[in-house]
């Protein structure tokens, strides 16, 4: 079958991960974080669309429910057949060091991309696979990172449709996606990087109200594989660093507007909030 080539991928990245976590010697978790998103999705013809989301984020241990920063989400899909689609995708981070996107702590402020997805049925499931390939530029360099990158993504899911009533419906989805810096040439002086940089396991269910109108809750645990600076007592023994992971658990609420009239389309194939 044609998406066999990405099943094989997929299933090398999932091992690769299984490796990195296994080897890792330290974890860290952080304080919970609530990223809510709005979006609006304007519906052309047959299954193509315009994505505009905006999000906003807020850890839970400031108090108070401020939001630190937030990013602004542009795509435009557009789908071969029922089954293929590609498109371009731009993020706008309100800040060049927060990292506030899907994936907390990537830095770039301004994010181009594209990317290749694939649906197909599992029996009642639907199986999906997205690739994407972006590169992040940075325009607001106080935090100091180390500068512009590119990254590829590769991300997949498996969910249901449960019918209830005549126009509502509940669509319960698992997750899962892995980032990686694409490394061209490195100085010899730079610090090992891991092969895999940023995880994200989710699980969510998607309420749809109507044609126009869905929202979805979700929960998410975020991991950031990291190469730490190691750190010695007095008699030179490890206390911290080396091979780390740094996880974030994540609280989410995405709010979709479906416009357009292609939207009330009967057969029309309805995404997941998490494009």
């Amino acid at each position: 079958m044609r998406f066999l080539p990405l099943c094989a991928a997929a299933l090398l990245v999932l091992l690769v991960l299984l490796a990195e976590t296994a080897a890792a010697q330290r974890r860290s978790t952080s304080d919970l974080v609530v990223l809510p998103e709005v979006q609006a999705e304007i519906a052309l013809a047959g299954n193509d669309y315009v994505l505009v989301g905006v999000n906003a984020l807020s850890q839970a241990n400031r108090g108070g429910g401020t939001f630190a920063g937030g990013q602004l989400r542009l795509g435009y899909e557009h789908f071969w057949d029922e089954h293929w689609s590609w498109g371009p995708t731009l993020r706008i981070g309100s800040d060049a060091g927060g990292g506030y996107g899907d994936f907390l702590g990537v830095a770039g402020n301004l994010t181009p991309g594209a990317l290749l997805r694939h649906t197909n049925s599992l029996g009642q499931l639907t199986f999906s696979q997205r690739l994407a390939a972006e590169y992040a530029v940075v325009t607001n360099d106080s935090y100091g990172n180390s500068g512009n990158r590119a990254h590829a993504r590769l991300r997949l899911g498996l969910e249901r449709t449960f019918a209830v009533g005549t126009h509502m419906s509940l669509r319960p989805r698992l997750s899962y996606e892995a980032l990686a810096y694409l490394r061209f040439q490195r100085d010899a002086n730079q610090n090992k990087e891991r092969f895999i940089d940023f995880g994200n396991a989710r699980a969510e269910i998607g309420v749809r109200l109507c044609p126009r109108v869905d929202f979805t809750p979700w929960v998410a645990l975020q991991t950031q594989y990291i190469n730490a600076l190691l750190l010695r007592d007095a008699n030179g023994n490890i206390i911290t660093g080396g091979r780390t992971n740094l996880r974030a658990p994540i609280l989410g609420l995405d709010l979709r507007l479906l416009l357009g009239k292609s939207a009330l389309s009967a057969d029309r194939t309805v995404l997941p909030t998490q494009h």
